[in-house]
């Protein structure tokens, strides 16, 4: 992996398939993070109850982001995308990702 992970956020190493990297939470929650190309992506948090998933489906056009943007708890929750940005390397967009996740494991 070529991004630096915050320290105590995983409780396994990341798991490689073909397609996506998995990463395992310490909460039992779990994210797959699809990357095919610099500017498409799909970073997919799953929590117990809820649901976090930032990409750039090309979906939401009336949101300034376009198409950027976050489901953000459901499905249906659709929000602008402040995490990541259109023009950051794949590595700055993981890290801006991983930080928002362990921002939201130390407040829950």
């Amino acid at each position: 992996m070529c991004w630096r992970v915050p320290s105590g956020i995983l409780s396994e190493a990341p798991i490689i398939y073909s397609d996506k990297v998995r990463l395992i939470f310490i909460d039992g929650s779990y994210m797959d993070i699809r990357y095919p190309c610099d500017t498409k992506y799909s970073f997919h948090w799953q929590r117990k109850n809820e649901i976090f998933r930032i990409d750039t489906a090309p979906h939401h056009r009336k949101l300034s982001t376009y198409p950027r943007h976050v489901h953000a708890g459901k499905e249906d929750c659709v929000v602008e995308d402040t995490v990541t940005r259109i023009n950051n390397t794949i590595e700055e967009n993981v890290r801006c990702v991983l930080e928002f996740v362990d921002k939201k494991l130390k407040n829950s």
